[in-house]
């Protein structure tokens, strides 16, 4: 047989999920009138009555709300045509959005509820993730998880040939090393969504899927 090393490079994958430590809700009000006080006054009522809702719960420090932001009240105008193709009187619309952040989950779906009864808001998505220090952490998890991957590959590839020893030459984020994986993209997916449920409002956040890919190159002899 010969002596000679025989060089085998590998793409590695990781992939682990994790629960979602945070989740930002963005809710939209939305009124309409005939004229721009009409639409408005309805619009400044709302945003005042999510913010009763919002303000007992907002904390910076500890939650279960520590961020939200609201636009300003946007205002608008459009003239509408009936099935006649007759232009219609003047529609006035007065639109804000706000984001509300959770650092504590479990008190997402009695909020959810109380919005919904707010005829004129509209709960838009649910953005849920991990903390930046949580992603950072469990990141390194799953590029060890992809280094592994690479190995085990190489491993295997070099037994097939009746080779026992595999030696680490060079491991590499894609393409770094000169090849291209040429499949699906594997990068990192930090964020997942989920909605209500069509009967109540309990939550089913989906895990968040960190995943990593290396590329890797072998000695084996």
């Amino acid at each position: 047989m010969d002596s000679n090393p025989v060089e085998i490079t590998v793409l590695g994958q990781g992939q682990a999920t994790f629960a979602p430590e945070r989740c930002t809700i963005s809710l939209t009000v939305r009124s309409d009138g005939r004229s721009a006080e009409a639409a408005t006054e309805p619009a400044h009522r709302l945003v005042r009555e999510l913010t009763e809702l919002i303000d007992p719960l907002y904390n910076q420090k500890s939650g279960p709300i520590d961020r939200w932001s609201l636009d300003q009240v946007r205002h608008s105008r459009n003239r509408p045509f009936n099935h006649d193709g007759e232009q219609l009187p003047y529609v006035y619309q007065a639109v804000a959005s706000i984001d509300v952040e959770f650092s504590q989950l479990d008190v997402i779906d009695a909020f959810v509820y109380a919005v919904s009864a707010l005829d004129g808001v509209d709960i838009g998505s649910f953005d849920w993730r991990l903390t930046e220090a949580s992603v950072q952490e469990n990141t390194r998890h799953v590029r060890k998880l992809a280094v592994q991957d690479a190995l085990s590959k190489a491993e295997v590839y070099a037994q097939s040939v009746g080779l026992v020893s595999v030696k680490a030459l060079a491991i590499a984020d894609p393409g770094l090393l000169g090849v291209t994986a040429g499949h699906q993209d594997y990068g990192m997916a930090t964020r997942a969504y989920a909605g209500r449920e069509a009967e109540g409002f309990e939550l089913k956040p989906q895990d968040i899927v960190l995943r990593a890919e290396v590329h890797a190159r072998f000695a084996a002899s």
